[in-house]
């Protein structure tokens, strides 16, 4: 997972947590509905070759954080926004230790997100809810994680990162991207009936996309989560398919990407103003561009 984890659960409280998750709508009605988690922290993108991915995600305009050094040989960088959301690029050139074996075995069957975490202010309340829940969450540093049910553990909370080292020029973004706002899963049961339970409210309608209508889609106070099904898997047994990041300029958007030779697409009949780019240009994921009514 993203660090190691500390503690598992027995197989009457595995099984406990099982029965939970998979009695969501039931649950959501005997559980306080506020929210506890906000919306996403950050998505994970392993990369077989970061330098060229650094490249790439310039060409589609976003400033570029260096990474810290990872005395494991893990090497990223990243696109962040203003209120703490960000996307990380990250390789894995040896398998040195179990998190670099992690992002070097996934890398095996080609690019593409590897985690993506929702951004939960308050651990306390968190664990609370996830408590009644039967479900354990394992903390180390600022991220929890999940280490049963298997189905869960590509997903983590975090408190967002604002690093002292940040500079205006990290968010200066080409494209004018000021957030990470919503994520696209596909085959996503688990997490579907988790975060009805955690606060997150259905749309009814959900976004529409390249990857086809979602099946279902929930609401957080400053995200989106779309479900697909599990046959809209980009690579099977990967559930994350797409990423949404707002932008202050559509147009601008456009004119990136056409300046830098870089295919996009509008969705025919979808209302949303939106420019999406597909896998190859975005290293395993589609990448919605979207305009909020009002920006601009």
């Amino acid at each position: 997972m993203l660090e190691g984890n500390s503690g598992m659960m027995t197989r009457r409280t595995f099984q406990a947590a099982m029965l939970s998750v998979a009695s969501g709508a039931q649950l959501a009605s005997a559980v306080a509905q506020e929210s506890v988690v906000l919306g996403l922290d950050h998505i994970i993108l392993a990369v077989a070759d970061l330098e060229g991915a650094k490249a790439d995600f310039s060409a589609l305009g976003f400033a570029l954080k260096p990474g810290r050094p990872h005395s494991n040989g893990l090497r990223n960088a990243h696109a962040k926004f203003p209120d703490g959301t960000e996307i990380e690029l990250i390789t894995a050139p040896a398998a040195t230790d179990a998190l670099a074996s992690e992002y070097y075995n996934w890398l095996k069957d080609g690019d593409g997100p590897a985690f993506f975490g929702f951004y939960a202010p308050s651990f306390g309340a968190l664990i609370d809810r996830l408590s009644r829940l039967g479900l354990l969450l394992n903390r180390k540093g600022g991220l929890g994680t999940f280490s049963e049910p298997v189905a869960l553990r590509r997903l983590f909370f975090g408190r967002r990162q604002h690093s002292p080292t940040d500079r205006p020029e990290h968010f200066a973004h080409a494209n004018t991207a000021f957030s990470l706002a919503g994520i696209w899963l596909a085959g996503a049961t688990a997490e579907q009936r988790l975060l009805a339970n955690l606060g997150a409210l259905p749309l009814n309608e959900p976004p529409c996309g390249p990857l086809g209508t979602g099946s279902a889609a929930v609401s957080l106070p400053e995200a989106e989560i779309v479900f697909l099904p599990e046959s809209a898997q980009l690579v099977a047994g990967r559930g994350i398919v797409g990423a949404t990041v707002t932008v202050k300029s559509i147009h601008t958007v456009e004119s990136v990407l056409t300046t830098n030779r870089i295919r996009h697409d509008r969705v025919a009949g979808c209302g949303r103003q939106s420019l999406w780019v597909g896998p190859t240009a975005a290293h395993g994921m589609w990448l919605e561009f979207r305009q909020p009514s009002g920006a601009g």
